[in-house]
């Protein structure tokens, strides 16, 4: 990647909710700010490429070059999942419903679409971090006295049999 008067750049945001620098499909993540400059280094730490703007955004240059590709795939599906995420935060519609009307609205590549996660994916990581987080309150409050070892036991044959 070299800096030329063409570098398309933009920004999104991560799952973090951190801004990301995307140039030319290159994503870099903020490393310093100074009075007047922006740093950014690229996000794969093998790469030593980083990227200085202005605070307006106004890519001033780059130093190095990229020895791989880009992955606008990744910036596609990340996109997506920033967009599922901002209408399930502010509509009441459900989330498989948002689901699917994103992915029927946002033009994904065919590699997007094989990488981006199934609605059936996301919804069985929610089902265990909750049973995670289930397992892990029997713990505490066995812990604190709270409850004996026999209720314990109880508490996890129903979170085990429910899962």
């Amino acid at each position: 990647m070299m800096t030329t008067l063409s570098n398309k750049i933009s920004f999104i945001i991560s799952q973090k909710g951190k801004k990301l620098l995307d140039i030319n499909n290159f994503i870099f993540e903020l490393n310093k700010t100074t009075s007047t400059k922006k740093y950014y280094k690229y996000e794969d730490p093998s790469c030593t490429v980083i990227a200085r703007t202005d605070f307006e955004a106004i890519l001033l240059n780059i130093k190095s070059d990229c020895c791989h590709p880009s992955e606008p795939e990744k910036i596609q599906i990340q996109t997506f999942k920033q967009v599922v995420k901002a209408r399930a935060i502010s509509e009441s519609t459900p989330i498989p419903q948002i689901y699917g009307e994103e992915a029927a609205r946002i033009d994904l590549s065919t590699l997007s679409i094989a990488a981006l996660p199934s609605q059936r994916e996301l919804s069985q990581k929610k089902k265990t971090l909750a049973t995670q987080h289930r397992i892990d309150t029997l713990y505490i409050r066995y812990d604190n006295g709270d409850i004996n070892a026999n209720e314990l036991l109880d508490g996890l044959s129903y979170v085990v049999a429910k899962y």
